[in-house]
């Protein structure tokens, strides 16, 4: 037995003794795709394990998230600092080898996925960020191309039935985007059994005429071929897939079998499977001849490939302005800080305009600070303002343009922000709120990787009624705030968007920005450096407190008008507006208090689902939501039919102050 295929063997058995372990996983896949798990790090991939964010490292996604312990196992193998005892206690709570793979938590794990095909969008967006940083580094150098790495991304069947995985491979065609290679477990056996004819009409040629190479490998063993089709694939000048026809666990008793998706092998099972590998370590065992084979084989080309990087970055840097060398300093921490303050900046009194084309200037003034500011739209950059001026559109004729048109792809879309974010750049995407939930995966992706992708979401209330009840958002506000680690901003006006937007530049976490198109003015009392507390005063009672008002977004100019409007009645009212419920949650009892003091009566009022309000406002008939679809007409009668016009409003609030 040579010295890879014994290295090969001990790897399928390693990731069997891990999913025994834990009684858990996906022992099919970690038996087929352990060749080529083996393969690409001791024969292709370019990684330093002791500079784990070397930024020219080859980067490895999965997909396919059940090959987790394969991957583990063979982190281990190459010099990862991930020890027995972690491959020990896999998918066990606090373990740095969970069932799925989580940014932060693994060296050497490059993003958390979930859901099939959600990892191709990162791995997209990962290609894109670099040919965009190489852009931005030859406006400098035009010789120089620094970032040189490759990106791979293992898969199986489900990920080529995602649309999700379409989705992202499509942009990727029509971007002309390269050095991306799908690794796919091509052995047509789902947890419900075989997936021919799920596979049928040919999904493989489906791929290849939107201009993806395809490679089929008829036997996944075979060492020489495989490395040779991973190299080529690298080197196809488009995205691949390669496709590994495998028998599910041939080593197996169940070889072939559905059963070998999701399970654990049998005592007997995995003792037969040792003895056709010719593998007799105890459990959890990699021979020390293995592992001097494999980091070998990886220290000897990887040295000599990383040293010329090193020169050629030192020479490139030299040549730089003072400028970019920080950009790639930054880069290479993974951190890229924006300061944008709100307080700079003065606004005319009669400012009055719709908030879409103000956030639109706000944007293109964060534009002019940093070229690490990047996003697009899914299809709707028109309506959604969301354009940085004189920064043309990502192409492969313009690939240092700031702006992405993503098409109709909201679910790729924000895959693929994640992947640019995971890459330093701080990105937007944005769509209309009532189509949020196209995003939603990809958004909760953001949240669990904490990276500061903004998702920008505007036409948030019933003025955008003349298209029907299916587009006017009335959930999606409550969806989003209940979503951990996401903080929401939906701010009254230019004030509160240019707070929002210092924020979200300070925190340098996920953020969804509620943006709405009517036409608003510059709001008295409205105050940018409270939005960090998440809700301030914005109009204070006169003499005594009758009552308060909450709002958030366009119901601020609402409540204000009541307010002032029910003076006349003796009236007395507090307006509390509440751009972020989140931060105003982190400040404390004590600011809560201050805001919204205990026995008196207090309003919430917001053009959306109204449940998420009962942490303020105890009893429900004082909160005014939207809790139904609404209808297809002119705004101010679809206003009327659901009781929230201003005359309807005004009515109610003053009858539950009285």
């Amino acid at each position: 037995m040579n010295n890879d295929i014994r290295a090969i063997n001990e790897l399928k058995i390693l990731s069997v003794d891990m999913i025994n372990r834990a009684k858990s996983g996906s022992p099919g896949i970690c038996l087929d795709m352990a060749p080529v798990m083996y393969i690409l790090f001791a024969k292709v991939l370019n990684v330093v394990p002791n500079n784990p964010r070397f930024i020219n490292r080859d980067r490895v996604f999965l997909s396919s998230a059940h090959i987790a312990p394969l991957y583990y196992g063979m982190l281990h193998m190459a010099g990862f600092p991930i020890k027995k005892e972690d491959l020990m206690n896999f998918k066990r709570a606090n373990s740095i080898t969970p069932g799925l793979p989580e940014y932060n938590t693994t060296c050497g794990v490059e993003a958390s996925t979930s859901f099939a095909g959600d990892g191709v969008g990162i791995a997209v967006g990962q290609v894109l960020a670099k040919r965009y940083l190489n852009a931005l580094i030859r406006q400098e150098d035009e010789k120089a191309k620094l970032l040189s790495y490759n990106t791979f991304c293992f898969c199986s069947e489900a990920d080529l039935l995602s649309g999700s995985t379409y989705e992202a491979l499509s942009f990727a065609i029509t971007q002309k985007l390269d050095h991306l290679v799908l690794l796919v477990d091509y052995n047509l056996m789902g947890a419900d059994g075989s997936q021919e004819e799920l596979l049928k009409p040919n999904i493989i040629k489906e791929f290849q005429n939107i201009g993806c190479y395809v490679d089929i490998l008829k036997d996944a063993t075979n060492i020489r071929e495989i490395t040779k089709a991973i190299i080529d694939a690298t080197k196809a000048g488009k995205p691949a897939i390669l496709l590994f026809k495998n028998i599910i666990g041939k080593e197996s008793f169940n070889a072939g079998k559905n059963i070998l998706h999701s399970g654990i092998l049998s005592f007997d099972d995995t003792e037969s499977i040792r003895k056709k590998l010719n593998s007799f370590l105890a459990p959890f065992e990699i021979s020390k001849d293995s592992m001097i084979h494999v980091q070998n084989q990886m220290n000897n080309r990887n040295n000599k490939i990383n040293q010329r990087y090193s020169e050629q970055y030192m020479k490139v840097k030299g040549r730089m302005n003072s400028n970019l060398s920080e950009i790639i300093d930054l880069l290479e921490k993974n951190v890229t800080p924006i300061s944008f303050e709100s307080a700079n900046y003065k606004i005319n009194e009669g400012y009055r305009e719709p908030l879409i084309d103000t956030n639109a200037k706000i944007m293109n003034l964060i534009a002019s600070k940093t070229p690490l500011f990047i996003g697009g739209s899914a299809g709707l950059a028109q309506s959604t303002k969301t354009i940085i001026s004189n920064g043309d559109y990502q192409s492969p004729k313009l690939p240092q343009a700031r702006n992405i048109r993503f098409g109709v792809r909201e679910r790729a879309m924000s895959h693929i922000l994640n992947g640019l974010a995971l890459n330093g750049l701080r990105v937007f995407g944005s769509t209309k709120l009532g189509f949020m939930e196209e995003a939603l995966p990809g958004i909760r992706m953001s949240a669990l990787m904490n990276l500061p992708v903004t998702y920008i979401f505007t036409h948030d209330s019933l003025y955008d009624s003349t298209d029907g009840p299916a587009r006017i958002p009335c959930e999606q506000l409550t969806t989003l705030r209940t979503m951990p680690n996401l903080t929401v901003y939906r701010p009254a006006d230019i004030i509160e968007i240019m707070g929002s937007w210092e924020q979200i530049l300070k925190n340098n976490q996920p953020s969804a920005l509620i943006i709405s198109k009517n036409n608003i003015p510059k709001l008295p009392g409205s105050l940018s450096k409270e939005v960090e507390k998440g809700a301030y005063i914005i109009k204070k009672e006169q003499t005594k407190l009758d009552g308060i008002i909450i709002a958030s977004g366009s119901e601020v100019v609402s409540a204000l008008q009541i307010a002032y409007d029910l003076q006349a009645n003796n009236l007395d009212i507090r307006v509390i507006s509440m751009p972020s419920m989140e931060l105003f949650l982190q400040m404390g009892e004590q600011y809560e208090e201050q805001l919204l003091p205990k026995g008196i009566k207090t309003i919430a009022l917001e053009a959306g689902n109204d449940l998420i309000w009962n942490r303020f406002v105890k009893d429900n008939n004082y909160i005014i939501g939207i809790n139904d679809f609404a209808y297809s007409g002119v705004p101010i009668e679809v206003l009327q039919i659901m009781n929230f016009d201003y005359d309807s409003l005004k009515l109610k609030i003053e009858s539950l102050l009285n």
